[in-house]
């Protein structure tokens, strides 16, 4: 399976190993059943301003999700969501277009982590499952449903932790050195008001 993964989510959660990333994605879509996709998989980490504006314009749901998930196989009409608006890192050629695009928040991720107790990393894993999940068929819009997706995300969430694919990831505090991008404290490692030592 062909996973994409394109990492704009901000200072605060820098991006982990792109490699370990796509190994995840293509097999969490295996254990979701996702097995011959034409296209592959393209997985958007996005910040919250960048979730929300995708969740308004084509969901017409206001304010940051968790994760967004498009499934273009069934050749319904195409949503409009270019992910060209928003620069990647990574190129994929015209003939390599995803069959399966999932936009996922880490800054969201990271925020319902804190509130259960539960590693960052999982969340952001959890959060693939979910959106693989819902192109693999699975709803969660009324309580029985919701039961049986339930249980397909831990079996899929089992197979990565016991496949050791879900790759470390790590927050840095709003407003901290590291989270500017300098990884050093303001001023080159000085005090305020402490002069260069020649």
């Amino acid at each position: 399976m062909k996973a994409v993964t394109i990492w704009r989510a901000g200072l605060c959660f820098p991006a982990p190993s792109r490699s370990k990333l796509r190994r995840m994605t293509a097999a969490a879509a295996e254990l979701a059943g996702l097995r011959d996709v034409p296209g592959g998989v393209c997985v958007s980490f996005l910040s919250p301003a960048g979730i929300e504006r995708v969740n308004e314009d084509f969901l017409g749901h206001h304010g940051p999700t968790d994760v967004i998930s498009f499934d273009y196989r069934a050749g319904d009409d195409d949503p409009g969501f270019a992910p060209d608006a928003f620069p990647a890192e990574e190129t994929v050629s015209d003939d390599a277009d995803p069959s399966i695009e999932l936009i996922v928040c880490p800054a969201v991720a990271y925020e319902q982590a804190v509130k259960r107790n539960l590693p960052y990393a999982e969340e952001v894993a959890l959060y693939v499952a979910h959106g693989l999940l819902h192109a693999a068929g699975y709803d969660d819009l009324n309580p029985k449903a919701k039961r049986v997706m339930r249980r397909a995300e831990k079996r899929v969430m089992k197979g990565l932790r016991e496949a050791g694919l879900i790759p470390p990831m790590e927050c840095r505090e709003p407003g901290s050195a590291s989270a500017r991008g300098t990884g050093k404290a303001p001023g080159g490692g000085r005090k305020p008001g402490q002069k260069r030592k020649s």
